[in-house]
């Protein structure tokens, strides 16, 4: 897992998941995701989190807090 679009798709990926990007940007972001296993191996990560998140209640974070998970997430992955 290397370069700016493995970098921008991580960083996306809560938002590609959520339906919050422009189509533009999920048609990029999906394409990346298929023809990159480390980046889609994230996805379904993600993707299984959120899923037991709704089963657990489902309420969505406050923003203020989602921004500092997001924050966090991106300052692990640029430490690794």
């Amino acid at each position: 897992m290397a370069g700016a679009e493995c970098t921008e798709a991580l960083d996306r990926l809560f938002e590609y998941i959520d339906h919050e990007l422009p189509e533009d940007e999920v048609q990029r972001i999906g394409t990346h995701l298929k023809s990159c296993p480390p980046c889609e191996a994230e996805h379904q990560i993600k993707e299984k989190i959120k899923a037991l998140t709704a089963r657990t209640g489902g309420e969505k974070a406050p923003e203020e807090l989602r921004n500092r998970i997001l924050e966090s997430l991106r300052a692990v992955r640029e430490d690794a």
